[in-house]
């Protein structure tokens, strides 16, 4: 007998949540897929921002790395070694709060308030003040994009 699993949540919305005592934030409940969801966090390549990737997410960043036959075994060797020793693995408590890890919440000016950003397959983490600068910044590409598909 098969038992049908349910599908990893889509990322989708924002949510401003302040960073508790202990450097945890709340994800949102829709967000949540069990009492203790995993998670990889990693700064993104532009200092801006961490990604927040479920486990089958963070998987598929090698796996398509290897499936991918422009990249040299030493770019592939380099960028795994980068990519993968630069996340960290984290867990929800029961309450759905997971830890921001403090050298990434310093670096990326995470304290206080923070805007959790809906990003479908993932999620991510902003200072307020560099998400609606970027948010802002990326409007006109937007529009494109949304006239490209359709939208």
């Amino acid at each position: 007998m098969n038992i049908a699993q349910n599908p990893p949540p889509i990322f989708s919305g924002e949510f401003c949540h302040a960073l508790d005592a202990k450097n945890r934030v709340t994800i949102p409940s829709k967000w949540r897929a069990s009492e203790a969801d995993e998670f990889y966090v990693r700064a993104d390549s532009s200092g801006r921002f961490l990604r927040v990737m479920p486990p089958e997410q963070f998987r598929a960043v090698g796996d398509k790395l290897n499936a991918s036959s422009s990249i040299s075994p030493k770019e592939r060797a380099e960028f795994l070694r980068r990519f993968y020793s630069g996340s960290q693995h984290v867990v929800a408590d029961k309450q759905g709060r997971m830890l921001v890890p403090d050298e990434l919440g310093r670096a990326l000016g995470l304290a206080g308030e923070v805007v959790l950003v809906g990003a479908f397959e993932t999620f991510e983490l902003w200072n307020p003040e560099a998400w609606v600068s970027t948010k802002r910044a990326g409007e006109e590409n937007y529009e494109r994009v949304a006239e490209l598909i359709g939208l």
